[in-house]
């Protein structure tokens, strides 16, 4: 069975996942706290992260962050940023959830639905199925999209993004 669609998404997301992370080990504190695009720079780095998890197969349960889902999902901001390490050490284990979901397909998988993806987006009011494709086309997609955010705060204050 043919793995070379798959094998380009893993490259992809490998990509986007270690620019996040070479984003987080050089963001000064003092931005990492500071809001810009609406969300404190942390928060975007912890949210993005989160797409790690589309891919969760029924059973699952999701990894359970230093805060409530609705932080995760932007809709509340808490008072006290975490510190670099954790968000890391978070995103160790997101990026393991990632590499399951990316390990079990097979590229003759991409046109079917992600159910649990489906059903949580449906929820939220998005009402189209989402295929597998699509799943991972939003891994690195997503992550790529904040880091875009976050990089630009790095320029805006005179520093050098990490694109």
């Amino acid at each position: 069975m043919s793995q070379s669609i798959i094998y380009g998404q893993k490259v992809a997301f490998e990509h986007a996942y270690g620019l996040m992370l070479r984003f987080i080990e050089v963001c000064p504190d003092d931005i990492w706290g500071k809001k810009f695009g609406g969300w404190p720079v942390w928060q975007q780095v912890y949210h993005a992260l989160g797409s790690c998890q589309m891919g969760l197969r029924d059973g699952e349960m999701p990894e359970q962050g230093l805060y409530p889902p609705e932080v995760g999902m932007l809709d509340s901001i808490p008072d006290k940023a975490p510190t670099k390490n954790y968000v890391l050490e978070y995103a160790t284990r997101l990026k393991t959830r990632a590499d399951a979901y990316l390990n079990t397909l097979k590229d003759a998988d991409l046109p079917g639905i992600n159910q649990r993806l489906t059903n949580r987006m449906k929820a939220k009011g998005m009402q189209h199925e989402f295929s597998h494709s699509q799943t991972l086309a939003m891994l690195s997609g997503h992550l790529l999209y904040h880091l875009g955010s976050c990089d630009t705060a790095l320029r805006e204050h005179g520093l050098k993004g990490v694109f």
